[in-house]
């Protein structure tokens, strides 16, 4: 099989490697490649083995979601397979009602926003981003127990946990040309968040208020998904043989598990809200 593999909506954390090919509207490295992933991938039919693609799926309007699959599908090779990572609504929802059973009412409130939050916000962080400062500046046992169950639940996106090109370090020079681009990309969003909202200031406020989000791109949730929905729009896809997997387990051969579903500590990466898909496309 073609040994190829396809990293979608890749963000910072990819393999830096001739056999992977990283994808990302907005690239964060040279590495990576600009595409948009909601059009026609920029890969020939049948040209690769893998195609993965980390809380990517949520994000996808849920009408493109069989456009997106089908793309997939397309460009992968007879044989070859596709290993989805997104927030799994199941464990979510039957963790919040745990909690709330056995009167463990703070974090079953968490579980609300966690569930909620990304599907709803309106500003960047969210609730969810206030939740976590909140967390991060308050002392005691208490706390402390509630950061860890959330970067438990959580991973990174509490933690700050990195995981940046695990097959190749980068140098001293490379650092510093992302260091700068992302200081170049903070500055152009900033002149342009500033230039939105004065255009915004024309609108009645009661629309506003309703009707506009100044949430960044990547941020809010299009879709809660749980695994029978996802293995359902797979197999419409012309996939089989979808499976849940643990984030340390894989049919994949040589999958980088390590390097894009673990943490640095050899936890999930992602958190145990996620859960981990695989499907193949028929020989």
């Amino acid at each position: 099989m073609n040994s190829i593999k396809v990293n979608l909506a890749c963000g910072d954390v990819f393999v830096d490697s001739v056999e992977w090919l990283n994808l990302d509207f907005a690239p964060a490295s040279a590495t990576v490649k600009k595409a948009n992933l909601l059009h026609r991938l920029p890969v020939p039919d049948g040209s690769v083995g893998v195609v993965y693609a980390s809380h990517f799926f949520e994000h996808i309007p849920r009408d493109s979601i069989a456009g997106f699959l089908q793309e997939c599908f397309r460009i992968l090779a007879p044989g070859g397979s596709i290993r989805l990572v997104l927030p799994d609504f199941e464990e979510m929802a039957s963790t919040y009602l745990k909690y709330r059973s056995t009167s463990e009412h703070e974090k079953a409130e968490f579980l609300i926003v966690e569930i909620i939050d990304q599907a709803v916000r309106r500003r960047p962080g969210g609730e969810l981003g206030d939740t976590y400062r909140q967390l991060r500046s308050q002392t005691g046992e208490s706390a402390a127990e509630m950061r860890q169950f959330i970067n438990g639940r959580n991973g990174e996106a509490f933690g700050g946990l990195t995981n940046k090109s695990q097959f190749a370090p980068n140098s001293a020079s490379k650092q510093a040309s992302k260091q700068a681009s992302r200081v170049l990309r903070t500055v152009q969003r900033r002149i342009i968040n500033i230039w939105i909202r004065a255009c915004l200031r024309l609108l009645p406020s009661a629309f506003r208020a309703q009707n506009v989000s100044l949430a960044g791109i990547g941020e809010r949730h299009q879709w809660l998904w749980d695994f029978h929905q996802v293995t359902d729009a797979l197999h419409a896809a012309g996939f089989v043989d979808a499976r849940k997997m643990a984030f340390d387990q894989t049919a994949i051969d040589d999958f980088p598990w390590q390097a894009l579903d673990a943490g640095p500590d050899g936890s999930p990466r992602k958190g145990e809200e996620s859960m981990y898909i695989e499907a193949r496309k028929s020989v």
